[in-house]
Order: C-alpha cells, then structure tokens, then sequence
C-alpha cells in the first residue's frame, strides 16, 4: 500500500463523513475562515517539527510509497497535515452540536492581554531554555528519549498557552476537547499502526523509549496524535466566534 493510497483508505473516508455530517455549519464563511486561521499556523507550526525528526531519522518513510519529497517529507504528509486539522476541526463542530455550551466570564480584556503578554514571555523562556538542553539529549549516548522530548517540547507548551490565555473559553467545553481527542487520537492512532504494519513509514527504535503497541507503534507516536489531535480542537474553539461555539 502507497501512502497516497493510505490516505484514500484510511483519513480521506473519514474526513469526507465528518464535513458531510456538519455541512449546514460548514456552509457559514465565518466558520470556513476560522478553519483557514487555524490551518495556517498549523501547517507553519508543523511542517519544522516533521522535517527535523525526518531529518534525524526518528522515522523515515519507505522507499517506493511515496510520490515525492518536498524537503525531508513526502508531499503526502504534508497532505496529512491538512487532513489530521481538517479532520480534528469537522469533529469538533459536530460535538458542539450535541450540548449548549458558553464561556465563563471571568476575564476582562485587560487581563486576557496581561496573560497574553506573561504567556509570551514565559514561552520564550522555555524556548531558550529547551534549545540549550536540547542537544544534550540529542548527543546523549542513550538517545532512546529522543522522539519524547522532541514531541512534548514543541506541542505541549502550546496547549498551556492557551489554557492560560484562554481558559474561559476552554473549561466549559473540557467535554468537547476530551471527546475530540480521544476519539480522533485513538482513530489515527489505529491508522497508523496499520501503515506501519505496511511499512509505508518506520522508526528508529534507538531514538524511542521501547515501549511499543501492538508490538510496531511506538507510545510516542500515539502520543503524537492524541496530543496534535486536542491542539487543533483548542485553537479552532479559541478562535471560533462566541455565536458558532454554543
């Protein structure tokens, strides 16, 4: 199976049934930008992080699977990109429709800009910070907890980020972000495994911890999903106007 194929069988059936299902929503201009919005900065976001583990050889994709690579990545992961925030966005709608949900009012604009501006800074810090000790764990002779720090450094700041600056909007919703991530997560997760099992891509099992599931997927890459998977649900309701989140 190629991976252009892969998408065919196991994320495009998917995604096609979740926009269907929501297509009066998807009918609205104002929830077609919010997905530009958030797609944006996702593929910006993205696109460094998949081409330095590629680069690294944290995983590789297998020759003949592919169509061709625009840097360290087939152009159809970077389709993936698109598919998985697409995907994640669709879902989120749909669980929107099944309760009424409003944000809390607790934060003035005064103090959202205030956590804005010390969320920034203490991002950067952890920035600096993490490049300095970055290199440690990459010229460690055990480079087992690569992929982990690789993973965890770059997405999970964002997702407190935003909690930070946006919990009125985030807690009352908690049940649409937990939802969204466990049912798209476990899903791709499963996807995954299965192209795995294919050998359309693979891993160096020297740069993950060891603890694999089903015997092939590393945890780290379930993780991944799990983790990109709430990332994307957070951004798209942050974004989404007060009237399309009820």
């Amino acid at each position: 199976m190629t991976y252009f194929r892969f998408h065919l069988v196991f994320t495009l059936p998917l995604l096609a049934v979740l926009l269907l299902a929501g297509w009066v929503e998807w009918t609205d201009s104002c929830l077609l930008g919010t997905a530009l919005l958030v797609l944006v900065p996702v593929m910006i976001f993205t696109t460094p992080w998949d081409n330095y583990a590629a680069k690294c050889g944290i995983w590789g994709f297998s020759e003949g699977q592919y169509s061709k690579k625009i840097g360290y990545l087939p152009v159809e992961e970077y389709l993936f990109f698109i598919i998985q925030s697409l995907q994640a966005m669709a879902l989120t709608v749909l669980v929107l429709r099944m309760g009424e949900y409003h944000s809390m009012d607790f934060l003035s604009d005064e103090t959202r800009g205030g956590r804005l501006i010390s969320g920034g800074i203490g991002f950067l810090i952890f920035l600096v910070l993490g490049f300095i000790f970055s290199g440690k764990w990459r010229h460690r002779d055990d480079g087992k907890w690569h992929y982990t720090w690789h993973l965890f450094f770059w997405f999970l700041p964002v997702v407190v980020l935003q909690w930070w600056i946006a919990p009125d909007v985030l807690f009352p919703r908690w049940p649409v972000l937990l939802v969204v991530t466990i049912l798209l997560g476990t899903y791709l997760s499963w996807a995954d495994w299965m192209a795995i099992k294919r050998n359309i891509w693979f891993f160096d099992h020297r740069q993950t911890t060891g603890i694999n599931l089903g015997g092939k997927m590393p945890w780290e890459e379930a993780a991944f999903f799990y983790l990109t998977s709430m990332l994307v649900c957070q951004s798209f309701l942050i974004l989404l106007p007060e009237a399309l989140r009820v």
